[in-house]
């Protein structure tokens, strides 16, 4: 079984809105409809939880679900205060231990297929994959002073995408280690690398960005636009 958690569970301070950064809208679509939209076009995808914050369960089925016409059902579930209480709750949801589940942030709406593929074949070698691009920029380590502490080696570092992948009773029990152990972590191959597990990292999509800020939804328009001008064969 391969499965989808999408989490969606944040409240958006970054963006700055009254209405939650994964239904802003990009095209006349909330940004998380075109996520599930990119996932509900993979071929071997058997299932879709998206987990939303707890009081937007009933405006995400009317406002985001309704509209769609998805090949798959969607299972909704409550989020939690802090994104690993998201994705654990989104991983409990799944009944199942064998399989494989990506693990994807809403906010990612522009997440190709090829990248998905790449991140099921890499999972097949240790259990954990994750999709990563280079760092363009060098790399300074600062104290708490701000004084800089030492320069990091760009070639040996990777800015971490989603959807991070791995074995479904892998990634639960990791998560869940940590639930017992009180243990804080931004991403998931954070958590399997705390239960001691290995995760090898593919190459990522510059355009696989995660709208955070105001300016990532600039740049996400103009990425929609390029996108739109390659699918008609319209010339740049």
């Amino acid at each position: 079984m391969i499965c989808a958690v999408i989490v969606a569970g944040g409240s958006g301070s970054r963006m700055k809105t009254a209405v939650r950064k994964q239904y802003l809208k990009l095209s006349g679509m909330p940004i998380v409809a075109h996520t599930l939209l990119a996932f509900d076009r993979h071929p071997d995808l058997d299932r879709i939880v998206l987990v939303v914050p707890e009081d937007d369960l009933k405006r995400c089925r009317a406002d985001v679900l309704a509209p769609l016409s998805l090949v798959h059902d969607v299972q909704l579930v409550a989020g939690g205060h802090r994104r690993q209480d998201s994705v654990l709750n989104g991983l409990s949801a799944i009944d199942v231990a064998d399989g494989t589940v990506m693990i994807h942030d809403a906010v990612r709406p522009f997440v190709r297929l090829s990248l998905m593929n790449a991140c099921l074949a890499g999972v097949r070698e240790t259990g954990g994959c994750i999709p990563g691009i280079p760092a363009t920029d060098t790399l300074k380590q600062v104290g708490a002073d701000g004084m800089i502490v030492g320069t990091l080696n760009r070639q040996l570092v990777r800015l971490a995408q989603t959807p991070q992948t791995f074995s479904i009773d892998l990634i639960r029990g990791a998560y869940q280690l940590a639930a017992q152990r009180g243990i804080t972590a931004t991403d998931d191959a954070s958590m399997a690398e705390f239960a001691g597990e290995r995760v090898i990292v593919v190459p990522g999509d510059p355009d696989n960005i995660k709208i955070t800020t105001q300016a990532d939804l600039w740049i996400a328009r103009g990425i929609f636009a390029r996108w739109q001008a390659i699918a008609t064969g319209q010339p740049d």
